[in-house]
């Protein structure tokens, strides 16, 4: 099945699909306990205050506050206590020291550094039985006042170590961000760098013309040169998403080289400093057709870059000769690498593409794409002496919705389920700064086909899908062998894939019995409600009557050949000119090609 191409009118957009319609469908951190790195509370000392001297490292507890849960605690019982003699002890020449507070009998426990007194004699009892403590004694006073010895800080070799770790904490938490760097942009800042020849600067008016004289040769220049950083110095804001997608997945498919052009016939003024434009953007790819030096093609020597078209809000700088684009958006279809990222299988003669999710499925159908490209190409060298494609792309997909959203707008009827669908696609327009050997043209010019298949095409097997695979590309080096085409109709573009799609399965025989075109045919020419006319296209509208129209369009090639009609050259010239098959026939000098005649042959060749 193929794509109707887009009309003029419509700018260039792709159409709405036909397709096959056999049953086979081708077609925060928590506090520390209490009692743990905290000051005990105040009813653990005497009095209810800590001793008069410094503050000393507590020691452990012998009883209370090990938990986050205090535990109750004895109340001590006042004890009638010895008053010491305090005094100055010891010989005269040592240093006075400040008599200590006595420790604590519970709770937090303290050393205290201080010397007790000797025992005080007997103290006299009065007649009324008190008791008398003993007068203290006091050293005597020392002049000049002992030295007082200086508080010990944090030695600076410490604070050394502590600043080499801070350092190397720093440089630890910041080496993933350099190991792991991404060259791409981050897609949520603007252009990456300023422009370095003097342009980027701010209009002299808020109006005026867009020309893009800078901008253009630029971003081609940087699309040519695969220069990312280049690139997305136009790029900023909401457009730098979108870009980037579409870059990584030009990565993906292993592109060589890029294009942007603007779309004919626009409105070029811009006003408060801002433009949105109709552009084209496309890649080389892996898959894109080269066509070879040597061939009469009128693309010979060039290769064809894929596009698909967009809407670039602009804001403009350089007074319309420069800009950064700061908007990006579908017009029209979408294309798979617009949506979602790719995943793909690059092999000798295709490439078999699909969304991440699906890497399973790409990978067992690389194969069968490779098969099939491979025969398709070998054919067209044999019959024709050129392969105007030496690769074909393939997007397949399990899913409705994906393969739906794929190229296509209108998916009413049978659409919606068919098997496959090769869609032809739009190359650039001249632009400044596009390399040579990328060809470009108008909305009527092709770059070549495109091949997309989805559940429909899965259900029947690998050799149900393999045939549609084929029946596909035959499409895609036909769309490439007639770069500026008209549309000649189903009857000419299904037929001719039909016919070498059943040359395909049947070994060089058109319609063999057994294989599927040769059942299709049997039953279709035995049918009661067999025309016995041409198909025309709205045979392959009606879901009751697609199928016979795929097979007979077929066998209209199939009986050109039994009258030694070069079907190669017929089949392109029709597209060409978009003559019925018949017509082609005579301009190329070959026989008449007549209902009656036809009719004859496929009751001979098909009928019971």
């Amino acid at each position: 099945m193929t794509s109707t191409p887009p009309s003029p009118e419509q700018g260039g957009e792709q159409g709405g699909a036909s397709g096959q319609g056999w049953p086979q469908q081708h077609g925060e951190q928590p506090a520390a306990p209490v009692g743990q790195g905290e000051q005990p509370p105040a009813q653990g000392w005497p009095g209810g205050q800590p001793p008069a001297q410094g503050w000393h490292e507590p020691q452990a507890p012998t009883q209370g506050w090990h938990s986050a849960q205090p535990q109750p605690q004895p109340q001590p019982q006042p004890q009638p206590q010895p008053q010491p003699q305090q005094g100055w002890q010891g010989a005269p020449d040592q240093a006075w020291q400040q008599p200590a507070a006595p420790a604590p009998q519970q709770g937090w426990h303290e050393q205290a550094t201080w010397q007790a007194a000797a025992p005080p004699s007997q103290p006299p009892v009065s007649e009324f039985g008190y008791v008398y403590g003993p007068m203290p004694s006091y050293p005597a006073p020392q002049f000049p006042p002992p030295q007082r010895q200086p508080e010990r800080g944090i030695p600076a070799w410490v604070w050394g170590i502590a600043a080499s770790l801070v350092v190397i904490v720093a440089a630890v938490w910041a080496l993933p961000s350099f190991i792991d760097r991404d060259p791409r942009p981050d897609p949520t800042v603007g252009p990456t760098a300023e422009p370095t020849d003097g342009y980027g600067q701010p209009n002299t008016a808020t109006s005026g013309t867009f020309t893009g004289e800078h901008m253009l040769p630029a971003v081609n220049a940087a699309l040519a040169a695969k220069d990312r950083e280049a690139f997305f110095r136009f790029v900023e804001g909401d457009a730098v998403a979108p870009l980037s997608l579409w870059w990584d997945n030009m990565d993906v498919l292993q592109w060589t080289a890029g294009a942007m052009s603007l779309g004919p016939g626009q409105l070029d003024a811009y006003e408060n400093d801002e433009i949105t434009l109709r552009v084209t953007l496309g890649a080389v790819t892996a898959g894109s057709p080269s066509i070879p030096d040597g061939s009469d093609h009128p693309d010979a020597g060039t290769s064809y870059a894929p596009s698909n078209l967009y809407r670039a809000t602009i804001r403009v700088t350089d007074d319309g000769a420069s800009g950064v684009i700061t908007g990006w958006e579908l017009q029209g279809t979408a294309a798979p690498w617009d949506l979602a990222p790719l995943y793909a299988v690059v092999s000798g003669s295709s490439v078999m593409a699909g969304y991440e999710d699906e890497k399973a499925l790409v990978d067992r159908l690389a194969g069968l794409g490779d098969e099939g490209a491979a025969w398709v190409i070998d054919t067209y060298e044999r019959e024709t002496g050129t392969a105007n494609a030496q690769r074909f792309a393939t997007f397949v997909t399990e899913d409705p919705d994906r393969f739906n959203d794929w190229f296509i707008e209108d998916t009413s009827g049978w659409v919606a389920d068919r098997a496959g669908t090769m869609f032809p696609q739009r190359r650039p327009f001249p632009a400044p700064g596009i390399p040579e050997d990328i060809a470009v043209g108008g909305a009527r010019t092709n770059a070549g086909g495109i091949l997309t298949i989805g559940p429909g095409g899965l259900l029947y097997g690998d050799e149900n899908t393999l045939d549609t695979i084929v029946h596909e590309f035959v499409h895609a080096m036909h769309t490439t062998n007639v770069p500026e085409e008209s549309w000649p109709g189903s009857p000419v573009m299904e037929g001719w894939a039909t016919y070498l799609e059943s040359m395909f399965r049947s070994d060089g025989e058109f319609g063999r019995e057994g294989s599927y075109v040769g059942r299709m045919m049997r039953d279709c020419v035995a049918s009661e409600d067999f025309p016995e006319r041409f198909p025309v296209q709205q045979d392959f509208v009606d879901v009751d009557t697609v199928h016979c129209a795929y097979a007979l369009s077929g066998s209209m090639y199939a009986y050109a050949a039994s009258l030694g009609v070069d079907v190669y050259e017929a089949a392109d010239v029709a597209l060409e000119s978009g003559d019925t098959l018949p017509e082609a026939v005579v301009a190329i000098g070959g026989p008449i090609i007549d209902e009656s005649g036809w009719v004859d042959w496929l009751r001979t060749t098909f009928g019971s």
